[in-house]
């Protein structure tokens, strides 16, 4: 089943992401208050702008191990959830798609259990597929697209093996959990030198903005602060750069929008 390699059959009634406005955070606050005091202390436009944008961005791009382990925890409640309603269907406990995903619901696992929850709240008004669709948008992973795109196959066009694809399914999601935490293992290192630059970097500039002002006077000029811009700029892009290498790539969803936002 095309379902089951991962290719793009079925297209979504909505978006997978939508654009949310801007609401400010605690981290906001923090980082607004940090560079009022680097402007008070060192009156530096330049470095109250970093230091603000320092507070906010830098934890997230020095970070990176959550994104891996909320990946990990989705996938093996995906598996764990797929397994359960291939048991029910196997062995008969379930006579249909609708039955089966309606008694998973119970022993869904923990991470993944308000989505199947609101999946089995919406098939009666929704109907199957739609509700499906919404599950899939709801998880946001690749594995959700995919066995959704099986259970909306078999809910179309019915027929046997429905069981065997989705244990297939659970096997391949046990797979990446595996491959994902040894990659994992991996990325943690480079991780733990981008947090280590940083703090030393924190504290040289903090105690030569205390002790050592004259050292820094040169930045004191536009030309100074130009240059100081530059500099942070650079440190900046590096930070991101490395970011980008320990991060866990971003697969593409497979239930795909259409043109014009229609449903085919």
């Amino acid at each position: 089943m095309f379902a089951a390699r991962g290719e793009t059959l079925l297209e979504s009634d909505r978006s997978a992401g939508r654009r949310r406005g801007f609401r400010p955070t605690r981290t906001h606050a923090a980082g607004l208050l940090v560079g009022v005091l680097v402007l008070a202390l060192a009156g530096w436009p330049v470095a109250a702008i970093a230091a603000a944008a320092a507070v906010v961005f830098v934890p997230s791009v020095i970070g990176g191990g959550r994104a891996s382990r909320r990946l990990i925890d989705t996938s093996d409640a995906l598996a764990d959830w797929t397994r359960r309603l291939a048991d029910l269907i196997s062995s008969g406990a379930a006579g249909s798609t609708r039955e089966a995903l309606r008694r998973s619901a119970d022993s869904a696992p923990a991470v993944i259990r308000p989505a199947v929850a609101d999946l089995v709240n919406r098939m009666g008004p929704q109907g199957v597929e739609t509700a499906l669709r919404r599950f899939a948008d709801d998880i946001g992973d690749p594995a959700a697209d995919k066995i959704a795109m099986v259970l909306i196959l078999r809910e179309r066009n019915g027929g046997p093996g429905l069981a065997e694809v989705l244990t297939s399914l659970a096997a391949d999601l046990d797979e990446r959990s595996r491959m994902v935490r040894e990659v994992e293992a991996e990325r943690a290192k480079p991780r733990s030198n981008m947090r280590t630059i940083v703090v030393t970097t924190g504290v040289v500039i903090a105690a030569m903005l205390l002790f050592a002002r004259e050292f820094l006077s040169g930045y004191s000029s536009p030309l100074g602060q130009v240059a100081l811009l530059l500099v942070a700029a650079v440190f900046g892009t590096a930070l991101r750069w490395m970011r980008g290498l320990s991060a866990p790539p971003a697969w593409p969803r497979v239930l795909a929008d259409p043109p014009g936002g229609g449903v085919s």
